[in-house]
């Protein structure tokens, strides 16, 4: 085979390779937007009532430490401290309760005009489909800059961003070399797309073993049924916390009782 028909076989395989690459760039980048808007989903209904299901717990476990403290003062004197106590102190870490992570809300049309861009920009942009050192530099730094963009859900940045694609700032690969390079040069490209297929192969089966992949999948097998599973997530835990406040303003009676020298907990 001549090296002018080499270079057409391996021009037409790595036009293939590519192809196959965007589309399953493409797919990933779904796939992972798909899962973050699950969680934002999540975090607003779920996340906001387990912070403080677990602040009405703490509240309720500091009145029992505080009760078991007076009672102990009664019996044993101001500066008793028990043995269980002492351990806990010591080798276990405060159990306070830290504040959820801040959520950046947006409307519903805009965050649909950010996916999409967010997108179409991961599609160009991504360094894995760049055919020189100096356009995988460029495409880097545009990516870093397009995912926080993306995770600030700035619409007016990713606009930015496109535009800047529109404008051809992007670097163009060079070319040029003899057949002997070229065919070399193609062939660690075909090399290249390969094996990022096969890690992309691999992510997607990640993918599957998030934590929130499994739920997200019951939620909409559950719609097909007529069920709204995360609606029923928040009915348990609103349900718990009104039996945790109510045990925790139980205590809080009984200390307050306790600590003015009505009641004596036995």
């Amino acid at each position: 085979m001549s090296d002018a028909e080499k270079l057409t076989q391996l021009r037409f395989a790595v036009e293939v390779a590519r192809r196959e690459l965007i589309e399953a760039e493409a797919e990933l980048t779904d796939q992972r937007t798909d899962i973050a808007a699950f969680e934002f989903e999540y975090e607003a209904k779920i996340g906001v009532l387990l912070f403080h299901l677990e602040q009405v717990e703490a509240e309720l476990q500091e009145y029992l430490d505080r009760i078991k403290e007076r009672r102990n003062e009664k019996i044993f004197g101001v500066a008793y401290s028990s043995v269980e106590d002492q351990f806990r102190k010591t080798w276990q870490s405060s159990s306070t309760v830290t504040s959820p992570k801040k959520k950046i809300h947006v409307n519903q049309s805009t965050e649909a005009q950010i996916k999409k861009l967010y997108r179409q920009l991961a599609r160009r942009y991504h360094p894995d489909l760049a055919s020189d050192d100096a356009e995988r530099e460029y495409r880097t730094e545009m990516m870093t800059a397009v995912n926080d963009a993306y995770a600030a859900r700035s619409l007016a940045e990713l606009m930015i961003l496109a535009k800047e694609l529109d404008s051809g700032g992007q670097v163009e690969a060079g070319g040029g070399g003899t057949a002997v390079d070229m065919i070399k040069a193609l062939e660690e490209e075909l090399t290249r797309c390969h094996r990022r297929l096969r890690q992309i192969d691999l992510d997607m089966q990640g993918l599957y073993t998030h934590p929130l992949v499994k739920l997200s999948t019951e939620v909409k097998f559950g719609k097909q049924q007529g069920r709204d599973i995360l609606a029923e997530m928040v009915a348990e835990i609103e349900n718990k916390i009104a039996r945790k406040t109510v045990e925790r303003d139980m205590i809080k009676s009984q200390f307050d009782n306790l600590n003015s020298g009505n009641q004596v907990i036995r």
